[in-house]
């Protein structure tokens, strides 16, 4: 007779009996989850709040010296690339690029403050108390136009313009409300302008030793992983940086390069609230593609409104300055960054927007370019190592070609 190991039959059934304590432990575990889920979610919520709210200041300032990084780089290597390379000078001469362009930031932010926002203002105030008289006066060159003609009733005409325009004017006639909705909010604003007072000195120790800040991540990501995996890590790093700084300062030099373009050729064609069309037509360029569009709609509205006559002329202006964009001005700033086809574009477009709104209509772009790149090293690697002595897309020659056998 067999005898029996008990030893090994205890082994066994204690096995089974940790593999049910298990099932039996997670299924209370999911099910109190479950149960406690709205809970959960609030926590969640609230931690989330918390921290984005006590991190604000160094989230801004690293996007602040996230992007002016290539700009202290450009003084560094082309303005004062002469001067000796000393560290006490490499140090002063990096303080002093980080002056420069502070004082441009600074210099464009009470710009803004002192002409461009009361002059905004003032344009918006006047165009929406002369709203009603727009209106008349377009209904009444309307008329005007169609009472010449047997075959269209003027009236009908007017009927359909107005129907469009009506939730169009509606918007802009909520604009003094809104306005006045941002001004009795002055506790929100002063957190605001206390949160980026503190960015910017945060941004401004990030510049100035950025290479210590590298030095420490580095020294961190080696010593928690081996050297292959963190120099690849490294290098992966480098390129999406690369895809994300090129894209978003091309494009905000692009953008900015379109508004003054757009303000004097609205000034040339005395078109009304020059300022507020190009301010419109230059930020909605910063997103791609769609943009252009986006900024031509309330351009055109708001001049037919007040001009239709010169209101063709700037849509003829629109069209011709996006045609320059597009084809030489944009790829010569931008180049081959992205490496996208434009049917990916739009999708980045529409995802990023339907997701995180305008600012997702922005970085969506890079988002993918990002994805795309390491998805097609991934399929060429692939593909490589499954056909790498008989690739299939190889054009063959005539004489050797024979249908695949049934």
């Amino acid at each position: 007779m067999k005898k029996i190991n008990f030893k090994k039959l205890d082994k066994s059934y204690l096995k089974i009996c940790l593999y049910v304590f298990a099932v039996v432990a997670a299924l209370i575990l999911f099910e109190k989850i479950i149960g406690n889920l709205p809970d959960l979610g609030n926590v969640f919520h609230t931690t989330v709040k918390t921290i984005l709210r006590l991190g604000s200041p160094f989230f801004i300032g690293f996007a602040i010296a996230y992007i002016m990084n290539p700009f202290m780089k450009f003084f560094e290597t082309k303005i004062f690339k002469h001067f000796p390379k000393s560290k006490e000078r490499r140090k002063l001469t990096r303080t002093f690029c980080i002056l420069i362009n502070y004082i441009i930031v600074i210099g464009g932010l009470f710009w803004i403050t002192i002409y461009l926002i009361p002059e905004l203002k003032d344009s918006f105030i006047s165009f929406v108390s002369q709203l009603s008289s727009y209106s008349a006066q377009l209904n009444a060159s309307i008329t005007n136009l169609f009472d010449r003609i047997d075959f269209i009733n003027a009236a009908d005409v007017n009927n359909i313009i107005n129907k469009v325009l009506a939730p169009i004017m509606g918007v802009f006639q909520n604009v003094p409300k809104l306005v006045g909705d941002i001004a009795t909010n002055l506790y929100s604003v002063g957190k605001i302008t206390i949160d980026v007072v503190m960015a910017i000195f945060i941004s401004f120790y990030m510049l100035y030793d950025k290479e210590n800040f590298s030095k420490q991540l580095h020294k961190i990501i080696y010593a928690i992983t081996n050297k292959e995996k963190a120099e690849q890590l490294f290098y992966n790093t480098h390129r999406i940086n690369r895809i994300f700084q090129d894209f978003i300062v091309g494009k905000a030099v692009d953008s900015l390069i379109i508004g003054i373009m757009a303000f004097v050729g609205f000034t040339l064609l005395k078109a009304p609230f020059a300022l507020v069309l190009s301010l419109i037509v230059g930020v909605t360029n910063m997103i791609p593609y769609f943009g252009p569009f986006i900024g031509a709609i309330p351009a055109a509205v708001i001049t037919f409104l007040v001009d239709p006559l010169t209101a063709l002329w700037v849509i003829l202006f629109i069209l011709a300055l996006q045609q320059f964009d597009g084809n030489f001005l944009g790829p010569k700033i931008l180049g081959d960054s992205l490496d996208v086809s434009p049917i990916w574009i739009i999708l980045a477009v529409v995802l990023g927007g339907a997701l995180l709104g305008p600012i997702g209509m922005f970085i969506g772009v890079p988002i993918l370019a990002t994805i795309k790149m390491f998805f097609s090293e991934f399929i060429n690697r692939k593909y490589d190592e499954k056909y790498i002595n008989n690739d299939p897309l190889l054009p063959k020659s005539n004489e050797h070609d024979s249908p695949p056998e049934a």
